[in-house]
Parts: structure tokens; C-alpha cells; sequence
């Protein structure tokens, strides 16, 4: 995560004039210690535990329904809450920073992340799938630290 706030970070510096290496940290630790380990086993879980018969009719697909019913909620709600918790928050203004962001984000990446889950499920092998995930992750989240900036932005 904290490549994709990288690049969206360099691709503003010309009109904000500022890098926020904090915010850099945020993604990056969030990324590291809680969305790379949570997906990685999530993932195991889907294909080893809920759906470990191969010749399932529609096995990805149905995979893909159930992490996408699931992950983007957590995942993000999380991300969020950290975000507004390390920028020093209370937990009730990170709470309703959840409330208020949270939906938004989802709608987005359902627009991006189906299509990528299912390619990962169909074609890409179980040890390879965080590491496929995590280079499509580095253009989502150039995107998510783009659309939380400018809500940041409209906030202000």
C-alpha cells in the first residue's frame, strides 16, 4: 500500500508542493501488518476450507462473490479506522470516519477488484495470489490515497 501512496503522492507534489511521509507510513504499516496477512490467510481459508473441492460448479466465481461480500467491509472499514486513529482521532471520530467514507470507497472498488479477484482465483495459483493482488493493489491504492486526499481536501 505504501508504494501506491508513492505514486499518487509524486503525481500531486507538483500542485500541493508537499509529501507527507507520515501518511506514507500509514499506508505502508497498514499494508504490511494487517492487509497483506489478513488477505493471505483469507485467501487459504476461501480455497482450503470453504470451497476445497476443485471441481466445485463455478468454484472461482463463487469464491470471488464471497471474498468480495466480505473483504472490501473489513478491509477497508480497518484502513480507515487506522487512518483516523494514527492521525489522532478519538475513536468516536474514527468511527463516524468509517460511516462516512467507508461506503463510498466500497462502490469504487467494486468498479475495479471483481474483475481482478476472479483473474486471480481463475488463473493464478494459491502461493502466487497476495503477490498478483498486492501489484494490482499498487494502482488501487494510488487511486484510494487520490480519492481520500480529496475528500481530506473538501473536508478542510
Amino acid at each position: 500500500m505504501g508504494t501506491g501512496n508513492l505514486i499518487c503522492q509524486g503525481m500531486m507534489y507538483s500542485k500541493t508542493k508537499k509529501f507527507n511521509w507520515y501518511n506514507l507510513f500509514q499506508y505502508a504499516s497498514y499494508g504490511l501488518i494487517f492487509s497483506g496477512p489478513v488477505l493471505k490467510f483469507w485467501w487459504f481459508a476461501l480455497e482450503l476450507k470453504l470451497f476445497p473441492n476443485p471441481k466445485t460448479f463455478m468454484r472461482p466465481f463463487k469464491m470471488m462473490l464471497a471474498d468480495q461480500a466480505t473483504s472490501p467491509f473489513i478491509l477497508n472499514g480497518a484502513f480507515l479506522y487506522y487512518l483516523a486513529i494514527t492521525d489522532g482521532k478519538s475513536h468516536q471520530d474514527a468511527v463516524q470516519a468509517v460511516k462516512d467514507r467507508c461506503m463510498p470507497i466500497i462502490i469504487e472498488s467494486y468498479k475495479v477488484w471483481p474483475f481482478i479477484i476472479l483473474l486471480n482465483f481463475y488463473v493464478i495459483p494459491l502461493h502466487s495470489r497476495v503477490l498478483f493482488s498486492n501489484a494490482a493493489a499498487i494502482l488501487w491504492t494510488t487511486y484510494l490515497t487520490y480519492l481520500i486526499s480529496k475528500s481530506d481536501n473538501k473536508n478542510k
